[in-house]
């Protein structure tokens, strides 16, 4: 049966009473045009206030108004000079003058300053003014060099000045008069373009005109259509109300069924976008795992995971694949617990979303610990089983010899130990091996080994130790089980002792048994030679 928002729902009738809805292409078009004949009139424009700028520039920053300042100035110094030796003038005046007449030529200390263009059309010209420069250099420092005074040098100057000044002032009118006449032809040429560039902002200003007058004729008819088809889209938008409302009712049913599965679920469910953590839905479940009270509001999934190292590895794997599977690790802050975690990489509302779900394993972590224990340990002295430390000090041998660093091997027996279970019964032998485990393992450092091999026979392995060092340790060892009493369950004093050998790693050791081998050989030498004793295997293969 068909809900009412389910049923087919009749043709819409076109706006406009069948009118063609706007093409917006054409709009696009007109705007684009408006749009260049914008950008070609302000580049017009500005192509043009650049000329009428340069048109416009103070006279005194032209070619012309430089090379007539030198020129006047040049006149001045060579009259100066004429006055000087008609002794009607003064050097220090005509020390000014060239100072005034260089400055002219420089005032930044880069040369004189002729424009690249006059340069390139009048080279000839420009050369006659790079050369003035270097000789009214020389007659003002050569000035300077006579002080001031109207002697002999500073006559010379006045002469030099006076020789070459007639051909340079000669030299220097025909300059003007050829930067007058190019500066001529440069303003015409200026005034052409200007006029030119004027006819072309014109053209371009009466395209965006027109251009301008189509789109608001285009804007216009696009307005008209527009309130037609707005009518219309009221209509549909009623209609699309209605369906959008029965749909958004199955929706939300649908939701409340989800978040009800979940919450009674005993999985551990959250959903949190990637960027912001932003919470989407987390489970009954998993708020009292973390010991929340509440739902958080914001949630990075990384942040769940107690170890750091985990942390990383989580985060590397959900940003290079996307997802993780069955990843173990221990959730929670203050009291963590292990779980099975899962991730997927999704899509929620537009944004990217991380969801999370695992399981409660921490009883089958506990059951694996207890497990690895049992398979490691010796349930009666706690130490090492023979498996276990075998495993390890062969590990522990192999990091010696491939860092070049000695190690040595205690084999320890306690001694008539047969005789302890035949008159005292095994559980004081169990007392007795309990005892020297504990002493041995009193005796020994944190990065020593110390395993129960089997029986009354322990084994010890000391890195970084030689065979003195090793003696030393043994000898306390065999000193505290000396000193130890012990009482039978008949209330009779039991005194033990123990018996070690020692032996350190060398060449002709490939492996930790042949080392052992050699300990177990001063071990049974020193039972051999009255036990209750300490004997390394050098001094054991010496012995008859």
């Amino acid at each position: 049966m068909q809900s009412p928002s389910d049923k087919p729902q009749p043709a819409l009738p076109a706006a406009g009473g069948g009118q063609a809805s706007p093409r917006p292409s054409t709009t696009y078009w007109l705007l684009a045009m408006v749009a260049a004949m914008a950008v070609a009139v302000s580049a017009t424009l500005w192509w043009t206030l650049r000329q009428t700028h340069a048109l416009a520039q103070p006279y005194q920053q032209n070619d012309l108004w430089y090379v007539s300042s030198v020129h006047n100035e040049l006149a001045r110094v060579s009259l100066l000079a004429r006055k000087m030796r008609a002794r009607e003038a003064t050097a220090p005046d005509l020390q000014e003058r060239l100072d005034v007449l260089f400055s002219t030529l420089d005032t930044s200390g880069r040369g004189p300053r002729v424009s690249t263009q006059l340069r390139d059309a009048l080279p000839e010209a420009a050369q006659d003014l790079d050369n003035l420069r270097p000789l009214v250099e020389r007659w003002s420092t050569q000035l300077s060099a006579a002080g001031g005074h109207n002697g002999s040098k500073a006559a010379a100057v006045v002469a030099d000045i006076i020789r070459q000044s007639d051909a340079l002032l000669d030299r220097q009118r025909k300059v003007v008069a050829t930067v007058h006449l190019f500066s001529a032809q440069q303003t015409h040429q200026a005034r052409q373009q200007l006029y030119n560039r004027f006819i072309v902002l014109s053209t371009v200003l009466g395209g965006l005109l027109v251009g301008t007058a189509l789109l608001i004729g285009k804007l216009v008819r696009d307005a008209r259509t527009a309130r037609a088809a707005s009518r219309q889209l009221v209509l549909a938008n009623r209609q699309l109300e209605v369906r959008v409302a029965s749909r958004t009712r199955k929706i939300e049913e649908g939701r409340a069924l989800l978040s009800f599965i979940l919450n009674t679920s005993p999985s551990d469910v959250v959903l949190a976008e990637v960027d912001s953590g932003r919470v989407h839905f987390i489970n009954r479940q998993l708020t009292e795992r973390l010991q929340l009270k509440a739902p958080p509001q914001t949630l990075f999934l990384p942040d769940l995971l107690h170890d750091t190292e985990t942390r990383e590895r989580f985060a590397q794997a959900l940003d290079r694949y996307g997802q993780v599977d069955a990843m173990e690790a221990l959730i929670g802050e203050h009291n963590p617990s292990w779980s099975s975690l899962s991730a997927r990489l999704i899509e929620v509302e537009g944004q990217l979303a991380h969801l999370l779900w695992g399981f409660d394993i921490s009883a089958h972590k506990a059951l694996e610990t207890q497990l690895r224990e049992l398979a490691t340990r010796d349930a009666l002295s706690g130490l090492l089983n023979r498996r276990a430390f075998m495993e390890r000090s062969t590990a522990l041998f192999d990091h010696c010899r491939r860092h070049d660093q000695p190690c040595a091997v205690l084999m320890i027996d306690i001694d008539h130990f047969k005789r302890i279970n035949d008159r005292h019964g095994h559980q004081t032998g169990d007392v007795a091996i309990r005892a020297c485990a504990e002493a041995i393992g009193q005796a020994l450092r944190d990065a020593d080994l110390l395993g129960r091999l089997g029986g009354e026979e322990f084994a010890a392995l000391l890195p970084h130790s030689t065979a003195d060092s090793a003696l030393v340790v043994a000898e306390r060892i065999r000193d505290a089980m000396a000193q130890m009493h012990l009482v039978s369950p008949q209330g009779q004093p039991l005194a033990l002792t123990i018996s070690i050998g020692v032996a350190e790693m060398a060449p002709q050791h490939a492996g930790i048994e042949p080392l052992l081998v050699d300990a177990d050989q001063a071990l049974y030498r020193a039972k051999a030679t009255g036990r209750n004793k300490v004997l390394a295997y050098e001094a054991a293969i010496r012995q008859p």
